[in-house]
């Protein structure tokens, strides 16, 4: 995708894109939270996939800090933004062409 339509698509919102602004508030926001838990199901396997074995276990026995956890994700993964960008498209992407192709 032109970087223009990844931007594009980066900001826009699901919801309207989705012509789902009809539905419920509470269905809305059902929605949004279970696309936010699967980009971050989607951001924690990719920061896995790039992170050492050891910062990795350093990383696990921080897991009752999650402040502490996101601090070291932030010092060990520079393009935790882009990962999270890349994420958020992809899910939006693929929703929209799951829409298009629902009868």
């Amino acid at each position: 995708m032109p970087n223009q339509v990844l931007t594009d698509l980066l900001r826009a919102n699901i919801i309207g894109l989705l012509g789902l602004q009809s539905l419920p508030d509470d269905e809305k926001s059902a929605m949004l939270e279970q696309m936010n838990e699967l980009v971050q199901k989607r951001v924690m396997l990719r920061i896995m996939e790039v992170m050492a074995d050891e910062d990795q276990k350093q990383m696990a026995e921080m897991e009752q800090n999650p402040q502490a956890v996101l601090a070291f994700i932030g010092e060990k993964v520079p393009n935790l933004e882009d990962i999270v960008k890349e994420e958020v498209v992809k899910l939006k992407a693929e929703m929209l062409q799951a829409a298009e192709q629902t009868p």
